[in-house]
């Protein structure tokens, strides 16, 4: 019987094989505190089983506490860990590149043992490393700066995050992987997590290469909007400045039900996502823009459709209507700008999903790729596979990238996993695990660049198009729009 065992910084680890992939599940990369930065694991002795997945982040989705996620073991604060996929044999019998996916879920829920890497791992002979990250108010509310507590960084949830990317720099080689051939992916929250890790200078030395799926930079808070909501928080909690012992000792369900209240007096945003702090990111969207993301190449695109998701659920989680689009759109842009985007966009219920999909999600994508591409080798898609009911929507990419094989899965998916389903699937993949590899997307995609703009279009049958709906993007601009920017 062959023996997985593995010495880590921390100590030995013992994983199991399935599916001609080695795995270990929920191997610590950092301990915490609530509230308190990561900090290196506490070494164990002896032989330490990873042979089932960590626990998950308490985390609640929606403004209703009851459904709050906070019972151990499955849900936990100790919740940093992570789990490694490697595969046998492939055409690379040195170290494994290796593919490190940050999950999303609207920086309030979500975890990385969601998304089974055996299959990826083993198809692209690539190490894919699957991480956990604090979320909601325990990872994404300003509380170090309003309440005068130094002792509470900024943005803990991407501090961990940064962590988890430190312990592959430190122990992937003993798992078969190459430390210095490390991509970053993501989708939704994970891909803005992307987005913003390549503009954490101090993140940069940890990886090569980047893939943002649906989401980029305008999604998150403004510095005043963090403090907004920091706040409010603090008046709820009844917290005052130095509040620290009363956080840290403050029962977990508290916690959420301030979660809950923030963001129903919220809506079109969420209550707790990173913000432009000054510090580990810059201090606002329009210094992003100005600054130089990491010199890595970059795959990024958006789905068609993505708002649907957002009108088929309930909450207003994002602007969806005419009239919320409408005065974003004129506080962030100015009523001529904002006219001039309007134009593009027919007064017809396909022209408000088209417009609420590219201020959310698509036209930040796209717009940060046209920025990226100026100066790293840089390539966009577009995903236009269709559910029956809901579109080409939101993380429905998600459903023929991964091994998601429940029923549940399969309704959102619009179906079984197999024929032309399978082979969009696997040519994503494929796309993907050769970036991972070589740095570029398989075959038959071409870079972005500004003279043609060619967008890969993914569906069943596959198409390069050059500069898709060229009116809508002229009439952006370059620009970026966000519940979450909105100063005052």
């Amino acid at each position: 019987m062959e023996d997985l065992t593995v010495t880590t910084t921390a100590g030995a680890i013992r994983g199991e094989k399935h599916d001609g992939v080695r795995c270990w599940m929920g191997v610590p990369y950092a301990r915490v505190e609530r509230f308190a930065a990561p900090k290196a694991v506490e070494p164990w002795d002896g032989v330490r089983d990873a042979v089932k997945a960590g626990s998950q982040c308490p985390q609640m989705y929606g403004n209703n506490a009851r459904r709050a996620m906070l019972a151990a073991p499955e849900f936990a604060e100790d919740c940093l860990s992570l789990n490694v996929y490697v595969p046998e044999g492939g055409a690379d019998q040195g170290r494994k590149p290796v593919y490190v996916w940050i999950h999303g879920g609207a920086f309030v829920v979500g975890c990385g043992s969601a998304y089974d890497g055996t299959e990826m791992a083993r198809n692209g002979d690539i190490v894919v490393v699957t991480i956990n990250y604090r979320v909601g108010v325990l990872g994404f509310v300003n509380f170090g700066e309003v309440l005068g507590l130094p002792d509470i960084p900024s943005n803990l949830g991407l501090r961990d995050q940064i962590a988890a990317l430190e312990w592959v720099r430190d122990n992937i080689a003993a798992f078969g992987g190459d430390p210095d051939r490390v991509t970053i992916g993501g989708q939704s929250a994970g891909s803005m997590s992307v987005s913003l890790l390549l503009h954490a200078q101090s993140a940069w030395p940890l990886f090569r290469g980047a893939i943002m799926q649906s989401g980029a930079i305008s999604l998150i808070h403004s510095r005043e909007m963090s403090r907004r909501i920091a706040r409010r928080f603090a008046e709820i909690l009844g917290l005052d400045q130095g509040s620290l012992a009363a956080l840290k000792a403050m029962d977990l369900k508290r916690l959420f039900e301030a979660q809950g209240q923030v963001g129903a007096e919220h809506p079109g945003t969420i209550p707790a996502a990173p913000w432009f702090d000054g510090d580990l990111l810059p201090a606002s969207l329009e210094e992003a823009h100005a600054t130089p993301a990491a010199p890595v190449p970059l795959i990024a695109g958006a789905a068609r459709d993505e708002i649907r998701l957002f009108e088929l659920m309930p909450g207003d989680i994002l602007p969806t209507k005419w009239p919320e689009l409408e005065a974003l759109l004129q506080k962030q842009l100015g009523a001529e700008h904002a006219a001039r985007v309007l134009a593009a966009y027919p007064r017809t219920k396909a022209g408000r999903r088209a417009l609420a999909t590219d201020l959310t999600f698509l036209m930040p994508t796209r717009n940060f790729a046209e920025r990226h591409a100026r100066d790293n080798p840089t390539w966009f898609y577009r995903f236009d596979y269709s559910h029956p009911i809901a579109g080409a929507t939101h993380g429905l990419d998600l459903t023929v990238t991964w091994p998601m094989k429940t029923f549940r899965a399969t309704l959102a998916r619009g179906g079984p996993m197999r024929g032309k389903r399978a082979e969009l699937g696997g040519r994503m993949t494929g796309h993907y695990a050769h970036f991972v590899r070589h740095g570029a997307p398989g075959a038959g995609w071409p870079a972005y660049a500004p003279e043609r703009r060619p967008v890969m279009i993914f569906n069943f049958e596959d198409r390069i198009e050059a500069d898709p709906e060229a009116a809508r993007f002229a009439a952006w601009g370059g620009r970026d729009a966000g519940p979450g920017i909105i100063e005052g």
